[in-house]
């Protein structure tokens, strides 16, 4: 691959865009309505679930992260994040799958406000929007942005701009059902991508058994350097995010029913699973043909630089590019139906009108968008990033969401007192460096302390619905 191939890349990634943007610029003609625009009009079939779910799973932390975590470390990231992912997604699915669609809400502090109260919506929608969604989508407009500028020559804030600009662009037109069948394209084309990276890696490595005899025993080793306790700590750090991980959610929602809310989500989960373990064996199989010092973020495309001719190249890019595109379609919609419904809705124009709340949807893409981009052009390491984040969210929202489904006793201000004792104490716990324990063991621990303590001191506050979720149907105003 050569800068004289830069026309037949851009003429694969001009062709393909012109049809993301075609599907945003149809169905921008048919959304009328906030519940359209976010949830796809609760109609979503069960092939598009599957697809949508891979698609959102498989962004710029999952594919240039883990392939530079593979040609690190090995396969240790397959036990430590992919199975965690994979059980806890199989959770959320199989056991919590029907509640959630029956529910029939927008966003996960949807579920709070409706159990405990809307003042109990506002701290999960800012740990929606300002600890998950933004820095998430910040690291799409990264990802990208490296693309473009390791293959296009562009310079990287001008890259990431210009992600932006693509990403902002059909999303804001088409909402959740543009998002839902581009993400079952992007699916299907990052899939082939994968595939055609690997096995040329593997012929470009010289086969199977040399990568085996180079490849240092270790990399092979489930838990890699790590003790069990360790592992586990690790592990349970990422997994327990993915029972309140609002793009799930938002499926649920957008399902046409509870039967493919369920299936469609578990199904997407395991191919997810899967199909992401390849990218850590392309990146053991990297180190046959790249350099051993090369940094981890790199490799991704270092590989594809080298190992690809011209043509081969071209679609294993754009395979790039829709993995990064659909991550960052589905994290915009995430942070803004959390903009739109939970501040907005609940708290400054509860009785606005459908149109309205459309109108206010979309402005929301863009407030979100433009935070994002800012927090991009100052941010750098994705894999970095996303573990805080992720180990933020599930600290805080995790036990006060199996509290909302299983426990009667909790009240609101356990609830919330219990989300910012989580979210509060694995902040400074990673900013002390994580001493004495990994992850996020601490915050969780305070979540829950928290949350059984202070609701057992204080009283339901009025308008909460004392029951658990599981169990009975909680009732709408």
């Amino acid at each position: 691959m050569s800068k004289s191939n830069l026309p037949l890349y851009w003429a694969y990634l001009a062709a393909y865009l012109a049809v993301m943007f075609g599907v945003g610029i149809y169905h921008a003609r048919k959304i009328k309505t906030m519940e359209q625009f976010l949830v796809a009009d609760r109609n979503v079939g069960f092939w598009r679930i599957v697809g949508t779910t891979v698609a959102t799973a498989c962004g710029a932390a999952a594919f240039i992260g883990f392939v530079g975590l593979g040609y690190k470390t090995g396969v240790f990231g397959i036990f430590f994040w992919l199975i965690p992912y994979v059980f806890f997604g199989l959770v959320i699915a199989l056991v919590f799958g029907r509640v959630i669609r029956r529910l029939n809400l927008y966003t996960i502090p949807d579920a709070f406000a409706l159990r405990f109260g809307r003042s109990a919506a506002m701290v999960p929608s800012i740990i929606q929007i300002v600890v998950y969604s933004i820095p998430t989508l910040a690291i799409q407009f990264i990802g990208m942005g490296t693309v473009f500028a390791t293959f296009f020559g562009l310079e990287l804030h001008l890259a990431i701009l210009l992600s932006f600009a693509i990403i902002f662009g059909y999303t804001i037109l088409g909402g959740m059902p543009a998002t839902i069948l581009t993400d079952s394209i992007q699916s299907m084309v990052l899939t082939v991508g994968l595939l055609i990276l690997l096995f040329l890696g593997i012929h470009y490595a010289g086969g199977v058994s040399r990568v085996l005899a180079i490849t240092p025993a270790q990399y092979w080793k489930p838990m890699g350097p790590a003790t069990l306790g360790g592992f586990l700590s690790l592990a349970l750090t990422v997994g327990p995010f993915y029972l309140v991980w609002q793009a799930t959610w938002q499926r649920f929602y957008a399902s046409k029913n509870q039967k493919v809310a369920v299936w469609g989500t578990s199904l997407g989960t395991v191919l997810t699973g899967a199909l992401l373990s390849l990218s850590f064996l392309i990146g053991i199989i990297a180190r046959g043909y790249l350099p051993h010092d090369l940094r981890p973020d790199l490799v991704f495309t270092e590989a594809i630089f080298t190992v690809f001719p011209a043509a081969l190249g071209g679609l294993v890019i754009v395979g790039l590019f829709a993995a990064l595109m659909s991550g960052g379609d589905s994290f915009i919609m995430m942070g803004s139906a959390s903009l739109a419904r939970d501040v907005y809705q609940q708290f400054i124009n509860p009785k606005a009108s459908p149109q309205r709340m459309l109108v206010v949807s979309r402005w929301s893409v863009v407030l979100l968008s433009l935070a994002a981009l800012s927090v991009a052009l100052l941010g750098t390491g994705i894999v970095p990033i996303y573990l805080l984040v992720v180990k933020t969210a599930g600290a805080a929202v995790v036990f006060p969401f199996l509290a909302l489904m299983f426990w009667p006793r909790a009240t609101r201000k356990g609830i919330v007192a219990s989300m910012i004792a989580g979210g509060a104490v694995t902040i400074c716990w990673h900013l002390a460096g994580n001493p004495y324990v990994m992850g996020a063991v601490p915050g969780y621990l305070s979540s829950l302390a928290v949350l059984v303590v202070t609701s057992l001191l204080t009283r339901h506050s009025p308008g909460e619905q004392v029951k658990a979720a599981y169990f009975h149907p909680l009732e709408k105003a």
